[in-house]
């Protein structure tokens, strides 16, 4: 296992379509520390501690860097016959999931310490640094740090949805809009069904499970900071996503004809 992971992730760095996407997502970080920068220099004034809060309002970003890894890890797959070759020459289809879904984890893992490692040097370097109680460092970056801590376990539960789509639907643009089908839009579709049926059991349970899908839970996540039964939650709500979508997805792909 260990070895198909690593040449899963070998594959994955040798494309240039990874460099070029980790790039351009850091050039759009680089382009917001300078505009604060430049914001500064013309009597107004930013504080590190109040930028780099801003990370928890992008939290959407982790979800669509999932679909970004889950895309260079998964490429071609189907197109290429690369999926079917490796079924043919024996390698469990066990392995080849999990394999895989590691694989992707691992690098939306990788890209998201960079970006969010890159933001806060940048902005640690070009912004002054406050001491007031509001704006300290320390205090922002242990908001940013609780905003981890629930964030981590909703974006690994999101990369095993994505997975799921891409070992089950043989197209990978269909499973991707069905990705951000079951992350973006699921959830909202379930609130306002539930809103439209009143005060029935019906209504309550549907928005009940409102609040068991990752996006809902992130965004909720800034204003529950320091909660111990909030990021309780959050790794719950990531382990059910990722053990659901992983047993769904390798069942399937268990009983699937590769073509």
């Amino acid at each position: 296992m260990l070895n198909y992971i690593q040449a899963e992730v070998y594959k994955a760095f040798h494309r240039k379509y990874a460099y070029i996407a980790l790039g351009v997502l850091l050039l759009l970080e680089g382009l917001l520390a300078a505009g604060n920068a430049f914001h500064n220099s013309h009597g107004m004034t930013t504080y590190f501690g109040e930028c780099i809060v801003i990370i928890t309002e992008f939290g959407v970003i982790g979800f669509c860097v999932c679909l970004l890894t889950g895309d260079i890890v998964f490429a071609g797959q189907y197109k290429n016959s690369t999926l079917k070759n490796e079924v043919s020459f024996g390698l469990s289809r066990t392995r080849i999931y999990l394999g895989k879904l590691l694989a992707q984890t691992l690098l939306s893992v990788l890209y998201l310490v960079v970006m969010m490692g890159f933001f806060i040097a940048a902005s640690a370097v070009t912004l002054p640094h406050s001491m007031s109680i509001y704006f300290n460092d320390a205090f922002s970056l242990a908001i940013i740090g609780y905003y981890l801590a629930c964030g981590i376990p909703l974006w690994i539960g999101a990369q095993a949805a994505l997975c799921m789509c891409l070992f089950l639907i043989n197209s990978d643009m269909v499973a991707s809009f069905s990705y951000i089908f079951l992350v973006f839009m699921l959830d909202s579709t379930i609130q306002l069904a539930g809103m439209l049926m009143g005060s029935t059991p019906a209504a309550r349970f549907l928005l009940d499970t409102y609040y068991y899908f990752p996006n809902p839970i992130l965004g909720a996540a800034k204003g529950s900071v320091g909660s111990l039964a909030f990021l309780g939650r959050s790794w719950l709500v990531g382990a059910v996503w990722l053990v659901v979508c992983t047993a769904i997805g390798l069942y399937g792909f268990h009983r699937k004809e590769i073509k």
